[in-house]
């Protein structure tokens, strides 16, 4: 059984939400931010190799299928294109910031 690789892009918004949360954290602790961005990052790389293996994420609001990785206090939203072999990293919330879909 061959492995499909799909690449992993993670959009503008949402790494500024990632750069948001862990420069807030450094301010606080600098070795916590570090963790967590490396932590982060290898749930990512594995996407690329499960992208399945999260669930689908339903909202009324939401006309794409997204996928949820909860991670920690971190929603993080995805798409997956089959076609490109794409898993796209749209959305990083906090669960401690009031946010609305």
């Amino acid at each position: 059984m061959v492995d499909r690789i799909y690449r992993v892009v993670i959009n503008e918004e949402a790494s500024a939400m990632l750069e948001e949360h862990l420069s807030f954290l450094a301010q606080v602790n600098l070795e916590a931010a570090k963790f967590l961005r490396q932590d982060m990052l290898v749930r990512f790389k594995a996407l690329g190799k499960m992208p399945h293996l999260y669930p689908v994420f339903y909202s009324n609001s939401l006309e794409t299928e997204y996928r949820k990785l909860v991670f920690k206090r971190y929603l993080i939203l995805y798409t997956i294109d089959e076609t490109e072999k794409v898993v796209r990293i749209d959305f990083i919330w906090d669960s401690r910031k009031n946010n609305r879909l």
